[in-house]
């Protein structure tokens, strides 16, 4: 074999290797990229036993826009002003409170209250932006 043969399969395996060597990891780099983000909620807050201004349990409905963003950690994000941590389902659950984000969608319960009255919050929607600001 020659030496300029040589030097040719030499060169074309080396591009072989470059080339098929993958830099990036495939998936996400962190795994809470796919939460991060503005959702489209629905809000829903209503009363049990408290009063409102005028005496009487109130109900509110309306649309918005929330953010999630990273936590204080590198396994948790902040939802509604909590610091969460989702499992393997990306289910997060405390006392009172539950939280479901799947496939670019939030389910978010709060039920609080005490001495006879209190309130259920729901928001529901799904992920417009991965952006946060």
């Amino acid at each position: 074999m020659t030496k300029a043969r040589k030097s040719g399969i030499g060169f074309i395996l080396a591009t072989i290797i470059l080339f098929s060597c993958d830099d990036e990891p495939s998936g996400p780099k962190d795994f809470r990229d796919q939460y991060v983000g503005k959702y489209q909620v629905h809000e829903s807050i209503s009363s049990y036993g408290w009063p409102d201004m005028n005496g009487e349990s109130y109900s509110r409905e309306r649309d918005t826009v929330i953010l999630v963003d990273y936590g204080n950690s590198d396994t948790t994000l902040i939802v509604l002003g909590r610091e969460v941590w989702l499992d393997t389902t990306g289910s997060y659950y405390d006392y009172h409170y539950s939280l479901r984000m799947r496939d670019d969608s939030l389910w978010s319960f709060f039920m609080n209250g005490g001495l006879g009255g209190g309130q259920y919050e729901i928001y529901e929607g799904v992920r417009i932006s991965p952006e946060t600001d």
